[in-house]
């Protein structure tokens, strides 16, 4: 640690701190534009696509400022990742998390305060808090950085009403430089960043998204599940990702690579935080090349050789679908990123937008069957968080699970709520019996002597407090396996030593209202109608991307207001350039291995209509042969 303030006491230099910390030479053409501006004391919107570099923005910039960089982030894992990656280099960063109780968020926002962090992650959710606010005023923060900063928006492809809370940093420090980050943004949700944060005279540094080693296709097909198997067999040792809608698709497709012996793993965020960073390790090793996901598989997720992007469903608007298209091809090595469309989309879509915009007589009951079942009576509930089980939800209302979850992000929407989708909730323990009572147990019980020293050591002189700990580091600390501290922890709990509630990893919502009567609980105009109408536009926007005739690329480009000419590599392009009569030729080179059926139509970029009847001439001429299943030359 001495190291770092050393060297940053007498060296500011922006290319030497990136030189000592990350090992570079130089910054990327799209980072020295920010970072001057940066460096300039200038409020900054930069637009970086997927993959291109922003953390280094900020962090570079960030200690060559001095103070506190506090960096607000929707995101734990990625706080997480990157936290861990600045104490790697030897640079003092922490998280304020909700897995974090009371006293550990006070000792650490006053640690901030007093200079002992060099970066400080925290959600927008933790902005709104007093406690944070009055810190913030004592901190020393030299820069403020907004990452997502299209969720500010209510134009945006992923609004958080807890966004709109940032602008309260600008009101306690005025003079601190903003930059605002983010990979997607049409020119309205460029507009709502600047005027939301209340940038001043921002430097707006936009990198096209146009990549010339990505190509942009859609395949038409009546087997999607089959097309995709038919791709990906023989690419075994390349790196890919197949995007599913839905955790049910994972599943199913996940099943079917299986049993074609497709080595794959999966990721949706139904999953636990344990198993997701496993199957992530296994795809990022190599070990298991493809991965199945849903959009859960998304922001942070950086590995350089991904090759081919799949979308068995498409996204709900083109801001995803292009951040998870650009997960292909970082290393700037050419990749593909390929839709499959069977012609029942319309229906699927539609089906999906009313799940997403439910009715609001069936969100009011599921206001009220969530109040009921946690038992909150009107009047009360403000400020409260509490686990859900979303399954018994959906069971109780008799509604589809994605339908209630839809529900929960309109009430979040509405600010009636803040739901946390995957909260942990570590081990909690309060401390019962007292004096003599207690150390008789102790005598009796003497394996529980360790344990019940830590309970009291950790619980401190709040004895009416519920204290929560680390379940590892306390195990560690008493030699025993966590398997084993939960046995003891269970055992004093049984006995009425203690109150132990285990760790959790559920769902959360925290109540942002007390209950209130159904006669006067509504839904504004912006968090339903509004977002429906918005919602639509971007499905219309999607739907016109498939069906387009024109370049896809171009037609990307143009939805973010910008311009480029036709790439020559998607399949629009690639039917335009290549004539009928030669078709033939593609077949027969196509066929150089024996291919199946569906793996022909799809590794030749023309009209498969013109391609069935080329491929039947071409049988019944004898030019080509179908032996068992394959077509040979």
């Amino acid at each position: 640690m001495l190291h770092l303030l050393v060297f940053l006491s007498m060296q500011k230099n922006p290319i030497d701190i990136l030189s000592t910390f990350w090992g570079y030479k130089a910054f990327r053409p799209s980072q020295e534009p920010v970072i001057e501006a940066i460096l300039q004391k200038n409020d900054v919107l930069a637009l970086l696509p997927t993959g291109g570099g922003k953390s280094i923005c900020f962090q570079v910039p960030g200690l060559a400022i001095g103070g506190l960089t506090l960096v607000i982030s929707p995101l734990i894992a990625l706080m997480d990742d990157q936290v861990k990656s600045l104490k790697s280099k030897g640079i003092r960063a922490s998280s304020v998390t909700s897995a974090m109780g009371f006293r550990e968020i006070d000792i650490l926002l006053n640690n901030a305060a007093m200079g002992a962090y060099d970066f400080l992650y925290v959600s927008p959710e933790r902005i709104q808090t007093p406690i944070f606010q009055e810190r913030f005023k004592q901190m020393p923060v030299g820069l403020i950085v907004v990452d997502e900063a299209h969720c500010i928006s209510e134009w945006g492809h992923d609004f958080r009403p807890s966004y709109m809370n940032i602008r309260l940093l600008r009101e306690l420090k005025a003079t601190i430089p903003i930059i605002a980050l983010t990979a997607t943004a049409t020119n309205r949700v460029k507009k709502d960043i600047c005027e939301a944060l209340k940038l001043v005279n921002p430097v707006i540094h936009e990198v096209s998204f146009y990549r010339d080693n990505l190509s942009y296709e859609v395949i038409h097909t009546p087997n999607k599940m089959g097309s995709i198997i038919a791709y990906c067999n023989g690419k075994d040792h390349m790196t890919g990702i197949v995007y599913c809608a839905t955790r049910k698709a994972v599943k199913e497709l996940a099943k079917v690579f299986m049993s074609n012996k497709l080595n794959a793993s999966i990721y949706h965020g139904g999953m636990s935080p344990e198993d997701r960073s496993a199957s992530l390790n296994l795809w990022m090793s190599g070990s298991t090349p493809i991965m199945i996901a849903t959009n859960a598989f998304g922001m942070g997720i950086d590995k350089p050789d991904v090759r081919y992007v799949l979308h068995y469903d498409f996204p709900e608007n083109l801001e995803s679908y292009v951040q998870e298209a650009g997960r292909g091809g970082r290393d700037g090595n050419q990749a593909r990123s390929i839709v499959f469309i069977d012609g029942s989309e319309a229906d699927s879509y539609q089906k999906r937008f009313n799940l997403k915009f439910p009715e609001i007589s069936r969100i009011k009951s599921c206001y009220d069957q969530l109040m009921s079942n946690l038992r909150i009576a009107i009047g009360s509930g403000k400020n409260e968080t509490y686990p859900i089980d979303l399954n018994l939800i959906s069971q109780e209302l008799s509604v589809n699970y994605i339908e209630v979850y839809n529900m929960l992000k309109i009430l979040e929407l509405n600010q009636e709520l803040y739901f946390n989708e995957s909260a942990y909730h570590p081990p909690k323990v309060r401390l019962l019996v007292h004096g003599l009572d207690l150390y008789n147990f102790q005598i009796r019980y003497p394996e529980t002597h360790p344990v019940i020293q830590l309970i009291e050591r950790i619980s401190g002189q709040d004895e009416q407090l519920s204290a929560s700990f680390q379940a590892a580091k306390a195990a560690t600390a008493l030699k025993i396996s966590e398997l084993r501290l939960h046995e003891l922890l269970t055992f004093l709990d049984l006995n009425g030593i203690i109150e132990y509630t285990p760790a959790i990893h559920s769902p959360t919502v925290t109540f942002l209202n007390e209950r209130r009567p159904d006669d006067y609980f509504q839904l504004s105009y912006e968090s339903y109608t509004q977002r429906k109408e918005l919602a639509k536009q971007k499905l219309d926007s999607v739907i016109a991307y498939l069906e387009t005739t024109s370049c896809r690329s171009q037609t990307i480009l143009k939805y973010f207001g910008q311009e480029a000419t036709p790439c020559l590599a998607c399949d629009i392009c690639q039917k335009a350039s290549i004539p009928i009569e030669r078709t033939e030729e593609f077949i027969l080179e196509a066929l150089s291995i024996p291919l199946g059926y569906l793996e022909l139509l799809e590794r030749i970029p023309l009209p498969k209509d013109d391609l069935k009847l080329v491929i039947r001439d071409m049988q019944l001429t004898q030019k080509i042969q179908l032996i068992d299943g394959k077509f040979y030359r």
